[in-house]
Formats: structure tokens, sequence, C-alpha cells
């Protein structure tokens, strides 16, 4: 018998898959071709732009040309600290324009020291280290401090009533107080919290404080933070100006910016800080007014010749809103006579006819 014969596909598919290869190899290749051809005509209309750079002449307007230098990476300010601030230091120190300890903390001595040495060596002073105060530290111009004439030491508890310093009175820019001593060097060792190291007070004043602590303290009332003490003429503006500065970015005025903050803040010049006799005691992390601490200090102050200096109650007469953490030394004589009367510093000056 003769067998069915089945047709076998599968060389029939391959050979026609193999011809629609080569096919479409072929219209993609015209394509490609022509393509280029086109690329080729438009490039030899077109040329290929170089790399060569023109060199360009510009008129800058004077009107815009300030002398800021460009920003750079180095900044050293108040609050830096590390090895560079330690070098920066010691550089002062051996060109005789800082005097304080070499600690690698960045505080207002160290500030006032680059201001100094800015100022002598024409240079912006702006109390800031950037690379420009930085080369010339480093740099053969560098020189030591020329001294000059400065005003005597005042001393703030000479006379037989309180130094008055307010609105009405201020101090000269270069006002010095005599007897400044550092309080960290005077204190005994974990007596006081500080807030700002390298704080001074004049050491009569420094002394009354620390015997009124360490009685507080051997009643149970502590810790007493001191959170701030002798203030420069520069240090007050700086912080002035900060305080105005965040009112106007809260949308305040310049002159609506100014006048809150004096509520708080005494112009340069205006406070009882310079004198070296005052201090801000507080506790960390609670508001003063709650404390054990502060209870204390009202009752107990003028036992010690300090007062407090700002109350609600006489906002008026001071200038200033109640600062219960605010005290300032005036001898044991002053302080009780104050506390009797009930009187403020102002009003006790004016009943003994000054």
């Amino acid at each position: 018998m003769q067998k069915n014969r089945r047709l076998n596909w599968a060389p029939i598919m391959f050979l026609a898959l193999c011809a629609l290869l080569i096919a479409a190899a072929l219209l993609f290749g015209m394509r490609a071709l022509n393509t280029w051809s086109e690329y080729d005509a438009e490039s030899r209309i077109t040329p290929v732009p170089t790399a060569t750079v023109h060199a360009i002449k510009v008129t800058r307007d004077p009107a815009l040309v300030t002398n800021t230098p460009a920003p750079t990476a180095l900044y050293m300010a108040s609050g830096s600290a590390g090895a560079m601030v330690s070098e920066l230091q010691e550089i002062l120190l051996n060109l005789g324009f800082y005097t304080g300890v070499v600690d690698g903390q960045f505080g207002s001595g160290t500030r006032d020291a680059v201001k100094l040495f800015q100022q002598q060596h024409s240079l912006t002073a702006d109390g800031i280290v950037g690379q420009m105060t930085w080369d010339m530290l480093h740099s053969g111009q560098v020189h030591r401090i020329e001294i000059t004439p400065t005003p005597p030491a005042t001393d703030t508890l000479a006379g037989n009533i309180p130094m008055l310093v307010n609105r009405e009175n201020p101090i000269p820019e270069g006002f010095y107080p005599r007897n400044l001593v550092r309080i960290q060097d005077v204190a005994p060792e974990g007596l006081f919290l500080y807030k700002i190291r390298n704080l001074m007070a004049v050491e009569e004043a420094v002394n009354a404080l620390i015997k009124m602590v360490q009685d507080a303290t051997s009643q149970g009332i502590y810790p007493w933070q001191i959170s701030e003490g002798y203030r420069t003429y520069e240090d007050q503006k700086d912080i002035f100006d900060n305080y105005v500065s965040n009112f106007m970015e809260d949308g305040f005025t310049r002159s609506n910016a100014v006048s809150a903050t004096r509520q708080t803040v005494a112009d340069p010049g205006q406070s009882e800080h310079h004198t070296g006799l005052a201090f801000d005691l507080t506790v960390p992390g609670e508001f003063f007014s709650d404390t054990a601490q502060y209870a204390w200090l009202a009752t107990y102050c003028w036992d010690y010749g300090f007062i407090m200096r700002y109350t609600d109650d006489k906002q008026d007469i001071t200038g200033f809103l109640g600062e219960e953490w605010h005290v300032r030394y005036v001898g044991l004589e002053h302080s009780k006579k104050m506390q009797q009367s009930g009187m403020c510093l102002e009003e006790y000056l004016q009943s003994l006819g000054y």
C-alpha cells in the first residue's frame, strides 16, 4: 500500500523568515544611507562651531562697583571653636592684640582683638576672620599692636552713691570699669553654671555674688546660672542690632523695630552691664520668675548689697519691662535702704538730691 506523505513546513518557514530579515536589512540600510547623505549636505552648508573663545570687553557701571570681597569658605566669628581659633588666638597673642586664654573659643575677647588687628592693618573691622584677614595674619606685612592712649579705667564703685547708667545717663564709647575679673577664676568650681564663657565683672561685686549664692545653695536653693556679666559697648551694639533685625524680619518697620527693642534692650552705652556691677541670673530650661531661686533672690539679695533693678511696677521710671533675673550690686548700705523704702535706683538717687 502507498503511504500518505505529509508536507514538511519547517524548511519553508525558515527560508521565508530569512528572506524577510534580508529585506528589512536592505530597507534599513537604504534609510541610513539617505540620512547620512542629508546630514553630509547640511554640514557643508553650516560649518560645525569650533571651541575658540573670543574675548569680550565689558565696561562696568561704576555705580555697581563695590569693595565687598567675594565670599570664601574660611569664616570664623563669635561662636566658632576649634584648632583654627586656637591658632588665631596664638598669633594675636604674640602680636599683642589678644590678652586672653588660648582656648579655641571665639568669644568677645577674641572678636575685639580681631577688630583691633583689622583696624591697624587697613582691613574692614568687622571682627570676622575671612580669607583676607587670615592671609594678612600670615603675611610679611603683619606688625605688632600699635599702642594708642586709651581712657583710664573707671572705678564704678567710687563715691558715696551708686553709679547710674540709663537713657539719660549713658557711658561713652571706650568706657572700661576698673578691677574686672573673670568670674570663673574667682568663683569656687561648680558653684555656678555659665551660659557664656569668660564672663567678667568687678571683683567686689563678684565676691558678694559668690557669698550670696553659696548661702542660697547651703539652704538647698540651686543650681544658679550666670547668663551675663560685664558687657562692652560693642557687645551691647551687637545685641541691640540683632533684636532690631529680628523684629524687622517679622514685618516691623525699622522705627517700630527700634521702639520694640528698647522695651527690653538698652541702647549701646545705656546698659547697666557696662558698669561690671550687674548680673543676669537664670535657671537652665525654666522661667526664672517661676523658680525657687527667684523667690529666694527677691527676698534676700538686699542682704548682700544687691537690688532687683527692673520691676514691672517701676517700668514708667526705669523705662524697661520687669527683668526678674537682673540684679545690680550697689553695696549693703544702699541696698538695705532701697529695700525699706521700696524705691528703684532712679527714685533713690533723686531722694538723695542727685
